[in-house]
């Protein structure tokens, strides 16, 4: 793919500029169906803005954001709790280092989880799958999830539908998905770099 088409789409996805990047984040928080009351948890936070964004949609909430800021990628908890800080939200949000893989948290512990484009960058559980279930552990029952990644990539997720009925093996109530690139107004040719990605939200 040629290098100026790479930034081109790179441009368009920034958080730096927040153009369809922050119609992404929204997607996931707008398919969240969640009143807003307890704790969220947000599953590879990255620089923060989902967990700044729900704190702020949601006042009285308490969000977590966890991250493993691997050597990769430029962030880090001191800059999460900056931009927090920056936003007004500081008070209301919570950043720890830790792994998607293994949880740190109590069974049912959070009212609420979202999770965007972070369960195929990691990279120590090749069954993407065991990794929804590690985030479903630790939302309560009758709790609200939003989970958007490259879902329709076979090789890691395998189908949507047996994706769905899997999780509905874990008890999970209601599974709902929808194709990330059909519900946010974007150029056709952007549409076909994302096809894989989706979303699934509903109730535990």
């Amino acid at each position: 793919m040629p290098f100026c088409f790479l930034m081109y789409i790179y441009y368009h996805f920034s958080a730096h500029n927040k153009r369809l990047q922050y119609k992404v984040w929204n997607l996931v928080i707008q398919n969240l169906p969640w009143n807003g009351q307890g704790k969220v948890l947000d599953i590879g936070t990255g620089s923060g803005p989902l967990a700044i964004e729900l704190a702020k949609k949601f006042p009285l909430s308490l969000v977590w954001g966890i991250d493993y800021w691997g050597k990769l990628w430029n962030y880090s908890k001191q800059k999460c709790e900056k931009n927090a800080r920056i936003e007004g939200v500081a008070n209301q949000v919570v950043f720890q280092k830790a792994s998607a893989s293994k949880l740190p948290f109590k069974n049912g512990e959070f009212d609420a989880i979202v999770s965007n484009f972070v369960y195929h960058e990691v990279r120590d559980i090749k069954d993407k799958k065991k990794l929804i279930n590690e985030s479903f552990r630790v939302l309560k029952k009758g709790g609200a999830f939003s989970l958007q990644d490259t879902l329709k990539n076979q090789k890691k997720f395998g189908t949507i539908e047996d994706l769905i009925r899997q999780i509905k093996e874990w008890g999970v109530q209601e599974v709902n998905f929808i194709e990330t690139a059909d519900e946010i107004p974007m150029p056709n040719f952007l549409k076909f770099e994302l096809k894989t990605m989706g979303l699934l939200y509903g109730i535990k």
